[in-house]
C-alpha cells in the first residue's frame, strides 16, 4: 500500500495518483522503463467549483468502473478561500477520456445538474479558460478581506475591531509600530464612534466623548503621571466647555462653571473625599460671590452665608 504524503489516504501499489487529493506518486526508473507511461497518463475533463459536486461526479464514474481522481489546491477543502482560483479538478486516465466525458454529459442531461453538466474539455485551451477569471475573483475577494480585517490604516498603523452582534463594529484599537496609540468606542451602537482615548508610551494621555452622539466631542480629559486629571465638558452642547473638573487619584476635588466660555467662575464646588462640602455662588467677574453654602457628609446644607465673599483662587496640587 502507498501511503499520500500529503492527506495521509493509503492507496494501492499500482496507484499513480492519491484517490483521496490527487497528488502524483514519485515513479522509480522501473516503472518510468516498463512501457506504461501512456497508459497510466491522466487528463482533467472537468472543473468544479466545489468538492461536493466534483465527488459527485467521481462517485458516478467510479460506479461505472472508471477510476479517477480530484485535484485542487486548497488541500483537499481545508483552506476553502483557495477554492475558486483554480476550482477543483476532476481526472481521468487518458484512455478513459471519451467514456467518462461521455457518461458526465448523459449524467447532466438526464438530471439537469448544470454544474456537472458544464465540460471544461479535455483540450488544455479550452480547459485554462475558467481559471483567469477564477483567479480575478479570487484576488478581488482576498483583497476585500484585507480592507475588512485593517480598515483604513495609515502607513505603518494598524487597526483590529470587536463587532457586535448586528454586524458593526463597536470599539477599534489602533497600534503603530506594535503600540497602542488610539482606543475608539460607538458606546449607542448607532455606526459611529463617539468616545476616543489616546495613548503615548502605553500611557493614557487624552480622551475625548461625544455624549449627544452629533458627531462632535463635548467632553475632554486630560491625564497626568502625578494622577491630577482635568475633564472640560460642554454641559449645553454649544461646542464651548463651560464646565471645568479638576480630580486627584480620580476622586474629584473642585469644579468650576464658567458658561459660554466666559472667563470668570459663576459657580464652584469644593469636595472632600469625593464628598461636597461647599458651594459658592453667585460669582462676577471680579471673583465674588453672593453666597456660600457648606454641607455635611450626607449633603445636607449645615450653613449658608448670603453676603459677599472673595473666592482665591484654588491650587490643583
Amino acid at each position: 500500500m502507498k501511503k499520500c504524503s500529503y492527506c495521509g489516504r493509503e492507496n494501492t501499489d499500482e496507484a499513480l495518483h492519491c484517490k483521496e487529493c490527487g497528488t502524483e506518486f514519485e515513479r522509480d526508473s522501473e516503472s518510468d522503463n516498463s512501457g506504461l507511461h501512456d497508459e497510466v497518463k491522466t487528463v482533467t475533463i472537468r472543473t468544479f467549483t466545489s468538492h461536493d459536486t466534483a465527488n459527485i461526479a467521481r462517485s458516478n464514474l467510479e460506479a461505472h468502473g472508471i477510476q479517477c481522481w480530484i485535484n485542487s489546491d486548497d488541500g483537499s477543502g481545508a483552506m476553502p478561500y483557495l477554492t475558486a482560483p483554480g476550482g477543483v479538478r476532476l481526472l481521468v486516465r487518458a484512455s478513459d477520456v471519451e467514456a467518462a466525458t461521455a457518461l458526465l454529459n448523459a449524467e447532466a442531461s438526464n438530471q439537469g445538474d448544470k454544474e456537472a453538466g458544464v465540460p471544461s474539455d479535455a483540450t488544455p485551451e479550452n480547459k485554462n479558460s475558467f481559471v483567469p477569471i477564477a483567479i480575478v475573483a479570487g484576488i478581488a475577494v482576498l483583497l476585500l478581506l484585507l480592507f475588512l480585517s485593517t480598515g483604513k490604516d495609515k502607513p505603518g498603523t494598524k487597526t483590529a475591531y470587536h463587532y457586535a452582534k448586528d454586524g458593526k463594529a463597536d470599539e477599534a484599537w489602533i497600534y503603530r509600530s506594535g503600540q497602542l496609540i488610539e482606543y475608539q468606542e460607538d458606546r449607542n451602537h448607532d455606526g459611529k464612534m463617539d468616545h476616543w482615548v489616546y495613548y503615548e508610551n502605553g500611557r493614557r494621555v487624552r480622551s475625548e466623548s461625544d455624549n449627544n452622539f452629533d458627531g462632535n466631542p463635548d467632553e475632554w480629559w486630560a491625564f497626568s503621571d502625578g494622577g491630577t486629571d482635568t475633564v472640560q465638558i460642554d454641559t449645553d452642547f454649544n461646542g464651548i466647555p463651560d464646565l471645568f473638573c479638576t480630580y486627584k487619584n480620580q476622586i474629584i476635588q473642585h469644579s468650576e462653571m464658567k458658561p459660554n466660555g466666559s472667563k470668570f467662575i459663576t459657580e464652584r464646588d469644593v469636595f472632600k473625599n469625593g464628598v461636597l462640602t461647599e458651594n459658592w455662588r453667585g460669582g462676577d467677574s471680579n471673583g465674588i460671590f453672593k453666597e456660600v453654602v457648606k454641607y455635611d457628609p450626607f449633603f445636607e446644607p449645615i450653613s449658608t452665608n448670603v453676603n459677599l465673599f472673595y473666592l482665591p483662587p484654588v491650587s490643583s496640587k
